[in-house]
């Protein structure tokens, strides 16, 4: 055989399965819309009740010689789930206790904050009655400023 007989059986070839192929895929394309059309909702509910009522009739029996594992299989799921639950609701508290600590511990802060402020405000208020006749009032103010920034400052290291 020549080179040109051995192309031309190779083209013909290849135009043999592009032809199969496309027939295939043709045939596909029908049998799924058949498929589809055939499955009614009428017919879906007849083929539904009738493998049930076959379902129905056989799996009592199996069930019965089996023993109740189900039954078995759902208390340990059960049983599992519980467990995963209450440890989470155990971190839960963990945290929530925690977190009230650190709630307490922030107000007492602030509180004493609070009334290291209040007794520097009322020290303050004293030495302004103590200040000479003649000083002014923006001096006064920057008197107490001082006084009130020296009370935070005492405040925050102690």
């Amino acid at each position: 055989m020549n080179f040109e007989k051995l192309k031309n059986k190779v083209d013909q070839a290849e135009n043999t399965l592009e032809a199969n192929e496309r027939r295939v895929g043709a045939d596909l394309r029908q049998l799924k819309d058949s498929w589809l059309a055939m499955w009614s909702p009428g017919r879906i509910i007849v083929v539904g009740l009738a493998s049930g009522f076959l379902i129905g009739r056989a799996e009592p029996l199996q069930t019965v010689a089996r023993g109740g594992g189900l039954l078995r299989m759902s208390s340990t799921l059960m049983t599992l789930f519980s467990g995963m639950t209450a440890a989470s609701a155990a971190s839960d508290a963990e945290a929530a206790e925690e977190s009230a600590e650190e709630t307490h511990a922030a107000a007492a802060s602030v509180a004493a904050e609070s009334a290291g402020v209040a007794a520097s405000a009322d020290s303050a208020r004293r030495q302004r009655r103590r200040l000479p006749a003649g000083t002014s009032d923006n001096a006064a103010q920057d008197y107490l400023e001082r006084l009130a920034s020296a009370a935070r400052q005492a405040g925050g290291n102690g």
